[in-house]
């Protein structure tokens, strides 16, 4: 199975989980952090700390922010990490109602088409 790691600024990560908790029922392997008052080095820290041999997704919420900065120091480290930035409903949706039915390769694929498919720009 696929783990998670959210990491984002404020409360971001925790109210995503938070709805899809309430949507889909308690969910394992998912570890949220925030980066508050952290410094770049201790959000790589924190991250690292909760890496395993297991494979491992990485939501960040803004491709350049200090989250995928440090999670992108960390996947030059470790071979079963990806990070997917612009974490949003959709996509985290599909990661934990697919991540027991694909491979790692295959699942960041499906997960990143779906976040993409949740963006819509809708005319009245």
């Amino acid at each position: 199975m696929t783990r998670a790691v959210i990491i984002t600024h404020g409360r971001l990560g925790a109210a995503l989980m938070e709805v899809v908790e309430k949507t889909l029922g308690p969910q394992s392997d998912v570890e949220i952090i925030t980066n508050e008052n952290l410094a770049l080095d201790h959000i790589t820290r924190e991250v690292e700390a909760r890496l395993t041999d297991e494979a491992t997704l990485l939501f960040v919420d803004s491709c350049g922010g200090s989250p995928f900065v440090a999670c992108k120091i960390l996947c030059a480290r470790h071979a079963n990490v990806a990070i997917l930035s612009g974490v949003n409903l959709p996509m985290l949706f599909s990661f934990f109602t697919k991540r027991h039915q694909h491979p790692f390769a295959e699942l960041r694929q499906i997960v990143e088409s779906d976040g993409h498919r949740g963006i819509q720009l809708a005319f009245v």
